[in-house]
């Protein structure tokens, strides 16, 4: 279980995470100063990116690092039989494919919401409010009844002697469920590319009327924008190049998926410390009073 990929996937996800949850703690701590619905969605993103991430080991990661001969390999075979209830692992199968329904969703959420912002300057939130909630709603619900055949079936780890390694299977055929995740995927993706080239030629009308800190707060939309297009593009080379596995391109996007998904995953603290002078100076007051003196010296045109 402890390859080179393992160790390193978990090494720095374990450092995202850690970073992600010192900005929400921050972040709660001074509520007066982040109450917006921008730092709302991050928060929400926060959770729900935790649930990706502690659930993909379970899926993913620790299946597909273990050999048949690996120390930790009886905990796979224990439930490889197809025709025995395996609870809870069909939900957890579930939580794989719903939370990529989640994500796609999220990164649309926010740069809709940076849309509005460059639309209705001064009035966005007061909309924001009391429609969140309902939009979190239908993120969630619709996911889980697109994948409730799987939850309402048996899953087992299967053992893969070409991979050499364990997959998490459904009894059900989950074909159909992938396919409609693609194209969901595909249309959420033009959608969130839409909404970001409209809200670049909005501000591009408005130089004057919006401030630093709401122009970085949209770079960091765009930023996951763009990884978000990345990933879909893996994902479809994948899917389409199954008939010519062997070719170089899908080799490529094969190797890359882990690390493409996890950037997906786990940008968020990085782009928000990376762009958020408010956000750096909040942590280093809170969380690295070293970092204090020379994150103030920062010109406040960098906001």
């Amino acid at each position: 279980m402890l390859t080179v990929q393992f160790l390193i996937t978990t090494a720095y996800g374990a450092a995202s995470f850690y970073l992600y949850t010192l900005i929400v703690y921050m972040m709660i701590r001074r509520w007066n100063e982040y109450n917006t619905t921008f730092f709302k969605i991050f928060i929400i993103e926060y959770c729900f990116n935790l649930i990706t991430f502690v659930n993909s080991f379970i899926t993913l990661r620790a299946p597909q690092n273990t050999c048949k001969e690996c120390v930790f390999a009886f905990l796979f075979d224990r439930s490889s039989n197809p025709t025995v209830d395996n609870s809870p692992l069909q939900y957890f199968f579930t939580l794989h494919y719903a939370m990529a329904y989640i994500q796609y969703s999220m990164t649309f959420l926010m740069a809709l919401n940076r849309l509005s912002m460059v639309v209705l300057v001064n009035s966005y939130e007061k909309y924001w409010k009391p429609a969140l909630p309902f939009f979190i709603a239908v993120i969630v619900i619709y996911p889980m009844y697109m994948t409730w055949p799987i939850a309402s079936n048996n899953a087992y780890y299967l053992y893969t002697p070409p991979m050499g390694a364990y997959a998490t299977k459904s009894v059900v055929d989950v074909t159909d469920i992938l396919n409609n995740l693609i194209y969901f995927m595909l249309g959420i993706t033009i959608l969130t590319a839409v909404a970001n080239v409209l809200a670049v030629i909005r501000l591009g009308c408005l130089p004057s009327r919006i401030s630093g800190a709401e122009r970085n707060l949209f770079t960091v939309s765009f930023v996951s924008a763009i990884i978000q297009l990345l990933a879909l593009g893996d994902t479809l080379i994948l899917r389409f190049g199954v008939s010519d596995a062997m070719s170089v391109g899908t080799q490529t996007a094969k190797v890359l998926m882990p690390f493409v998904s996890d950037l997906l995953t786990l940008n968020h603290p990085w782009t928000l410390m990376y762009f958020s002078t408010k956000v750096r100076l909040s942590m280093a007051n809170d969380h690295f009073p070293s970092l204090r003196k020379r994150i103030s010296n920062i010109p406040s045109s960098v906001y």
